[in-house]
């Protein structure tokens, strides 16, 4: 019998971390009594597991990790991030019809927001992109820069042409809430009305692009995301989704 320290993930993230199935769903079987493990019919949601050990079944049938796929979506307006949603919103499912395999995304954008989500069944890569190693030094501009922050890029059309003021606290960091200021950003204006912006984040709060215009008195029109880390949208075409190239994958693996 194994020791409780040994089984170190829970029966739902396991089955999530071999790729059936997300966090969510895999509690729903597990409450509906699909799944066993060792033999043994489970319902304890908190049970936890040895993933080199304990043989895992779904009804009936051995669970193997399945063959990890990425791929990046150039998403619409109008679509949210989510599996299902209660106010039968159109989501970014609906443009994967032909991927048979499970995967989530990594990060989310919002209904509004346009532009590049990169999705994958490789829970590790999830975790690492999404939840840096180690935090930046508040005092020092550049630490955000390391430590494993994964940069995205976003193209924003604003309603009014940006001033030198309004650039430098974009570059040093603002408040989008009382107690919550943000990392420092790349900024640069890329047209001549000065009414389109790209920014460079290495953080993901909720909105948080729109939110950091909006403390400075401005609104966001239109918004794009065209790159995260090394992973870039180029001319995939709106709605559609492709599968990354072996040296794109190779790329994303050095955030490891």
């Amino acid at each position: 019998m194994q020791s409780s320290r040994e089984r170190n993930v829970s029966l739902p993230r396991a089955i999530s971390k071999l790729g059936v199935a997300s966090r969510k769903q895999a509690e729903e079987m597990i409450l509906s009594g699909r799944v066993t493990v060792n033999g043994l019919v489970l319902k304890n949601t908190s049970f936890r597991v040895d993933l080199r050990e304990d043989k895992i079944k779904l009804d009936g049938e051995a669970i193997q990790k399945k063959k990890f796929i990425y791929l990046i979506l150039n998403k619409p307006k109008g679509y949210v991030t989510t599996r299902s949603d209660e106010l039968n919103r159109k989501t970014i499912y609906d443009l994967l019809k032909n991927v048979r395999e499970w995967v989530f995304p990594v990060g989310r954008l919002d209904k509004d927001t346009t532009g590049l989500l990169l999705l994958t069944n490789d829970n590790k890569l999830g975790e690492v992109l999404t939840n840096p190693k180690s935090p930046p030094d508040p005092l020092d501009h550049r630490a955000s820069w390391r430590a494993g922050r994964i940069h995205k890029t976003y193209v924003a059309k604003i309603n009014k042409p940006v001033d030198r003021l309004a650039l430098e606290k974009l570059r040093s960091g603002v408040f989008i809430d009382e107690d919550l200021k943000t990392l420092p950003a790349k900024v640069n204006i890329i047209n001549g009305t000065r009414t389109e912006i790209m920014l460079t984040i290495v953080e993901g709060k909720n909105r948080q692009v729109r939110r950091m215009f909006e403390s400075l008195t401005y609104k966001v029109i239109e918004l794009k995301r065209i790159q995260i880390g090394p992973i870039l949208l180029g001319n995939l075409e709106l709605g559609c989704f492709r599968h990354l190239t072996k040296p794109e994958v190779e790329k994303l693996m050095e955030q490891k």
